[in-house]
């Protein structure tokens, strides 16, 4: 693959990803609130359950990101 379409790959991927986080964050949130909200035990196990997840995912998300800037500035150098 040339110089040229792999940044343009790598740049497409970043963007992604930087779209997504916020998303994780809104829906961790989301869960986190609902599981306040709710009274039944289960559901609140269950919203925090997942308000958890999201937190892994946004974490996922960080770490996949630097990686692609790393990568990014290596081919760029």
């Amino acid at each position: 693959m040339q110089k040229r379409e792999k940044k343009k790959e790598l740049e497409e991927m970043i963007e992604v990803v930087l779209l997504r986080i916020p998303k994780e964050i809104e829906a961790r949130k989301f869960y986190k609130s609902a599981a306040e909200k709710t009274t039944s035990q289960a559901a609140k196990d269950l919203f925090f359950n997942l308000s958890d997840q999201e937190k892994g995912h946004e974490a996922e998300l960080r770490r996949i990101l630097k990686q692609l800037q790393e990568e990014l500035q290596e081919l760029m150098s």
